[in-house]
């Protein structure tokens, strides 16, 4: 699909998904184009427009760089963003004169919120469209990462809940719910694949702000778009700051539920050994008593009985108490 927009009568509007106004248009934004699109556009504009696979190469050199008198600019941005599937695809800006062509393969809200304000407001240059775009996907992904970090105190609220206070007169208090170390593992798992794709868009970005700088220094779109541009390496800094910040607490809640699950399985160990312990005197008594010799002495007297049984429950007290009397239990 190709939409264009252009500067009519004081306002930025959409002229149209076609190609007629190909040649008139301040943006033309490709979205999944297909074979004919792209040589239809190759032809009215006199670029080449990357392919997805070219787009999606990690090479800088295949994502920076300027050829036929237009410069090149791919970025990975976020999409899908309202939950942790989050989708991570490119996005390349083409700027030749006062022209602007966008080239993409999937729709994040941000995009489509910056056509709808955009369209009340005035007129927009291609440097202003650019501009403009970058702030949407950038303030987008400040938005994700606000999320995320709010997810992850929910986290660590879970993984280190506290004991609830005794409550006061006859009321009861509540037994902590159990906890679901799988599920909080599953949730990390998540939160940091999402992370890694955050890190990726933010890295993505400050190598195309970058190159962008050097761009704007010889386009010379005013000190307003070069200023716009400073204040977005800034603030890709400062996000990817805070991504490393979260990545690292990922890290350490990854460390606290493992180290959780230790401690539960130790405890659950120690039960066993403990019962184990306690169990094995009282056992050890009736097995004296159940050997198959003919003369035991305690065998033809009344109190045998009683005695043996006697012998076991105090054979199991007496371990038990010695256990919770040095803190074990």
């Amino acid at each position: 699909m190709i939409r264009t927009f252009s500067n009519r009568d004081n306002r930025f509007v959409q002229t149209g998904e076609s190609l007629e106004y190909l040649d008139s248009a301040v943006w033309v934004d490709i979205l999944r184009p297909t074979k004919d699109e792209e040589t239809a556009v190759e032809r009215a504009l006199g670029i080449d427009v990357p392919t997805i696979e070219e787009m999606s190469e990690i090479e800088v050199s295949s994502r920076l760089y300027a050829e036929d008198g237009a410069s090149f600019m791919t970025s990975m941005m976020l999409s899908h963003t309202d939950g942790d599937n989050v989708m991570l695809s490119p996005i390349t800006f083409i700027l030749k004169g006062e022209q602007l062509i966008t080239v993409r393969y999937a729709e994040p809200r941000s995009i489509d919120s910056f056509i709808a304000r955009c369209q009340k407001t005035a007129t927009y240059s291609a440097d202003a469209v650019v501009t403009g775009l970058l702030e949407g996907l950038i303030e987008r992904i400040g938005d994700v990462l606000e999320r995320t970090g709010h997810e992850l105190d929910d986290l660590s609220d879970t993984i280190f809940v506290l004991n609830t206070p005794k409550l006061v007169a006859t009321a009861k208090a509540p037994k902590p719910k159990p906890r679901n170390f799988q599920s909080v593992l599953e949730q990390i798992g998540r939160k940091g694949d999402l992370l890694s794709k955050v890190r990726e868009s933010l890295v993505s970005f400050q190598r195309l702000l970058a190159f962008g700088a050097e761009i704007a220094a010889s386009r010379k779109p005013g000190k307003e778009y070069e200023g716009r541009i400073r204040t977005l390496s800034r603030d890709v800094q400062s996000l990817s700051d805070h991504s490393t910040f979260l990545t690292q607490k990922i890290n350490f809640l990854l460390d606290a539920t493992l180290g959780m699950i230790n401690i539960e399985q130790t405890g659950i160990i120690k039960i066993f050994s403990v019962a184990a312990v306690v169990f094995l005197p009282p056992t050890l008594i009736a097995s004296i008593y159940g050997m198959n010799f003919k003369h035991i002495p305690e065998l033809a007297w009344p109190l045998g009985y009683p005695m043996a049984i006697g012998l076991m429950i105090l054979s199991a007290i007496v371990p038990y108490q010695f256990f919770k009397w040095r803190g074990w239990l």
